[in-house]
C-alpha cells in the first residue's frame, strides 16, 4: 500500500527514540518534542502553517525584486523617451486614478474606462498607445477586452493588472495578448518600470517591422 505520510521539513531521525518504532523528534521552534515526522499530525499546525506562508512569500519577494532588478537595467540604458495616449482600465475609482495620476506624472496622456465594453467603444473612436486593464470588472472583463483588442487591433499593447492571481495567472493574459501582467497591490516603481518596458519592447518590435519594409521596398526598387 502506498504510503500517505507527507514529511516534516523539521523532522529529525532518532534511532534511540521508540524503540525502533521509526519515531524521531521534532526540531520546530527549538522544540524538540517527539513525533514521527508527519505533517498531518502536526502538535503545531497553525503555526507551522505561519511559518511556511511566510518563508513562501519571502521566496517570491526574492523574485519579484530580482525581476525588478532586470527590468531596472532597461531604465539605465539611454532609451529615447516617449510621451503616450494611454486608456486606464477599471472598475475601481480609485486605482483608476493611481494609475492614472501615475502615468500623467510621466508625461503621459490618460484616458480611462470603467469596465471592457466602454474600453472598447473608446478604442475604436480614439488612437492609443498602450491599454492598461483590471482582470475583473462587470459587463466585460479584461480578458475579454484583451481577446477583443489582439483581433480587431494586434499592434495595440496590453498591460493586464489583477489582484487574484490564484485565479488569473500571467499565462492567461499572455495568452489572450497581454504584452505584460502585474499582480495587484504593486509597487508604484514597478507598474511604471513594466510599462516602460512593455512600451521599449513595443518600440523594438515596430522599428523591426519598419526596417523590414523599408528592405523590401528597397528591393523591389533595385529590381
Amino acid at each position: 500500500m502506498r504510503s500517505t505520510t507527507t514529511r516534516c521539513i523539521f523532522y529529525r531521525d532518532s534511532e534511540g527514540i521508540g524503540m525502533g518504532k521509526g519515531l524521531g523528534y521534532c526540531d520546530f521552534d527549538g522544540c524538540q518534542s517527539i513525533c514521527e515526522g508527519d505533517i498531518q499530525f502536526c502538535e503545531k499546525p497553525d503555526a507551522m502553517r505561519k511559518y511556511l506562508l511566510d518563508q513562501k512569500g519571502k521566496e517570491e519577494g526574492v523574485g519579484i525584486k530580482e525581476e525588478l532588478l532586470d527590468l531596472n537595467k532597461l531604465e539605465s540604458l539611454n532609451i529615447k523617451s516617449s510621451h503616450y495616449k494611454v486608456l486606464v482600465v477599471d472598475d475601481e475609482e480609485p486605482m483608476r486614478k493611481q494609475n492614472l495620476t501615475l502615468l500623467s506624472q510621466k508625461g503621459h496622456q490618460c484616458i480611462t474606462a470603467n469596465n471592457g465594453i466602454e474600453a472598447l467603444d473608446k478604442v475604436n473612436k480614439n488612437k492609443f498607445d498602450a491599454v492598461i486593464a483590471d482582470i475583473v470588472m462587470p459587463e466585460m472583463d479584461g480578458i475579454a477586452l484583451t481577446k477583443e483588442l489582439s483581433k480587431h487591433y494586434p499592434d495595440l499593447p496590453v498591460m493586464i493588472m489583477t489582484g487574484h492571481a490564484e485565479e488569473h495567472s500571467a499565462e492567461s493574459a499572455i495568452a489572450a495578448g497581454a504584452r505584460e501582467f502585474i499582480k495587484k497591490p504593486f509597487p508604484l516603481d514597478e507598474f511604471i518600470i513594466r510599462f516602460n518596458k512593455m512600451m521599449h519592447d513595443h518600440r523594438g518590435k515596430v522599428e523591426l517591422l519598419d526596417l523590414s519594409l523599408m528592405d523590401e521596398l528597397t528591393g523591389l526598387y533595385n529590381r
